[in-house]
């Protein structure tokens, strides 16, 4: 099975170097590697140019302008690297998506690969990233370290949405075709810079309104965060009023809603399980008595 790498990356000298040597020595060798420089002031280039004078055949750069730093540009980045390996005529079965701060164990992408070739198969899938040693406890697929069936991501188009929740979007997108979403606990790896140390999820709320999000699971996605504490205090209070800002209305396209389909099927999957939550802590709490 083939499969590439996406790497977007902005200023990101420090530890860039780390993560494409654990992408690069990996067991299973990704055909292609396509790295997105988001207007980087540092040395990012010059390593970047380092390792495509070691790879030419398999490993593309985009440099893109300097515009200072917005997490939105990260879809955007995305499908700048699609059109760079479709016109490469880059061929892969399978893709990863990789921020410029992890780092992966040697077996990570055979043993997404392997496991993803399940039945009903997996559409998207990830392991379980670390921060500065602490496990992040993710409840859905990582952002970083996923790994994304081809067939599934050129049939809804093959192209992110450039508005908040367009990572979310991705998942549902896949429940809705029927296939399956996974974490994969065991399959751990690391992340060098802390969570959310850039964006502090200042648009995290927003998207969960753009998803149409039930009401009650954004206000339980955010108290699990506390209470978890897989985010600080700020990014979850930045999540809190994101989410009523947005419930509010906004003039800003990367805030707006998805097409009414999208955010129903979210919104009853959702209700869904706070139905069946409800149910099963009724279930204990009847036993208890």
């Amino acid at each position: 099975m083939r499969y590439a790498v996406i790497v977007v990356t902005r200023n990101g000298a420090s530890t860039l170097r780390s993560t494409l040597d654990s992408i690069l020595g990996q067991t299973m060798k990704p055909s292609s590697v396509c790295v997105v420089n988001d207007g980087s002031t540092d040395d990012t280039a010059k390593i970047l140019a380092t390792y495509h004078s070691r790879n030419r055949s398999t490993f593309y750069i985009v440099n893109r302008p300097d515009r200072g730093y917005d997490i939105r540009r990260v879809p955007i980045n995305l499908n700048c690297a699609h059109e760079t390996l479709r016109v490469a005529n880059a061929e892969y079965e399978y893709y990863m998506i990789s921020g410029d701060d992890c780092v992966y164990p040697k077996e990570y992408a055979a043993s997404l690969v392997s496991r993803m070739t399940s039945t009903p198969p997996v559409a998207v899938a990830s392991g379980q990233p670390r921060s500065y040693g602490s496990i992040s406890q993710e409840h859905s697929p990582s952002g970083s370290g996923r790994m994304l069936r081809s067939s599934f991501w050129n049939a809804i188009g093959d192209k992110y949405p450039p508005r908040a929740g367009w990572e979310t979007w991705l998942l549902y997108k896949a429940l809705e075709a029927g296939f399956r979403v996974r974490l994969y606990p065991d399959l751990m790896y690391e992340h060098l810079r802390p969570r959310g140390s850039t964006h502090q999820f200042t648009y995290w709320g927003a998207a969960m309104y753009a998803l149409g999000y039930h009401p009650l699971y954004a206000l339980g996605r955010i108290v699990k965060n506390l209470i978890n504490r897989r985010v600080t205090l700020r990014g979850s209070v930045n999540m809190l009023i994101g989410y009523i800002q947005a419930c509010l209305g906004s003039s800003d396209p990367f805030m707006s809603a998805f097409e009414r389909p999208v955010r129903v099927f979210v919104h009853k999957q959702q209700g869904r399980e706070i139905v069946s939550a409800v149910r099963s802590l009724s279930t204990i709490l009847v036993k208890r008595q």
